[in-house]
């Protein structure tokens, strides 16, 4: 019995590394408690300072698949199926050229990739976003094609979305449900390709999601009992700036 114990503790990353993303995750999912929003995009940066890029990948899916899809299935009754329909052909093409790129590039120009892409998210965000008219349905392919590649590489691609379905659906609920809706069909997406592909045979990724799924809770209840309580430009700013970091962590992580 102890041997075995001790065999499940040895598959596991070293404590201090545990700590780190457990802080990182209680992080990223209290902002998602929070705004609603951010949970992958402020996480991953971070848990590839201390884990394979391949475990973290598979280990936000299966916290997504638990908590997020979960959350949203109340609000599928307001979902926008028109434009949903419009974008998910290219999140499909998207995410077999994520697949790709998971599964056979170098780690070190994925890094550099993703750390690239938040802060990229950051100043569209902060400089060069205008609330412009009503965008253009042919958008639909270019911003799901690279939402798909980046959510089949990270789990990142929902800054995409948000920017297509924002300037196609007015209504805020209906926004919010496509949106749960959309992040749900992803994370189901993911599940088959990276079953297929055998990225979840580690049986690790599972023993760190039976660890991470309580701090991920946690922190998304904490976002909630926060969300009336804080303003929210604040919530804002202190999000922009932890997102900031992690790109520019994960930059370095990348040219190091």
């Amino acid at each position: 019995m102890i041997e075995a114990l001790q065999h499940q503790l040895h598959l596991l990353p070293p404590a201090s590394h545990l700590a780190f993303a457990a802080g990182a995750i209680l992080l990223a999912y209290c902002i998602f408690g929070l705004a609603g929003f951010g949970s992958s995009i402020t996480a991953v940066p971070f848990l590839i300072q201390v884990l394979p890029l391949h475990t973290v990948v598979c280990l936000m899916l299966l916290i997504d698949l638990v908590l997020c899809t979960v959350l949203n299935l109340r609000e599928r009754r307001h979902v926008d199926l028109p434009e949903l329909k419009r974008i998910l052909p290219g999140i499909l093409a998207g995410s077999f050229v994520g697949l790709l790129l998971l599964v056979r590039a170098p780690a070190k120009p994925l890094f550099l990739l993703l750390g690239l892409f938040v802060v990229a998210v950051f100043l569209w965000n902060n400089v060069f976003n205008r609330k412009t008219t009503r965008i253009s349905t042919w958008l639909a392919l270019p911003l799901g094609l690279g939402g798909g590649v980046f959510t089949t590489l990270f789990g990142t691609g929902g800054p995409l979305y948000t920017i297509y379905m924002a300037g196609r659906i007015d209504d805020k609920r209906a926004l919010r449900s496509t949106l749960g809706v959309l992040i749900g069909t992803t994370a189901l997406i993911r599940l088959a390709m990276f079953a297929a592909t055998g990225l979840l045979s580690n049986p690790a990724v599972y023993r760190l999601a039976l660890l991470a799924l309580p701090v991920a809770l946690a922190g998304f209840l904490l976002g909630n009992l926060l969300h009336d309580k804080v303003s929210s430009h604040g919530v804002k700013k202190v999000v922009w700036v932890i997102l900031l970091v992690g790109g520019a962590s994960a930059i370095f992580k990348g040219l190091s």
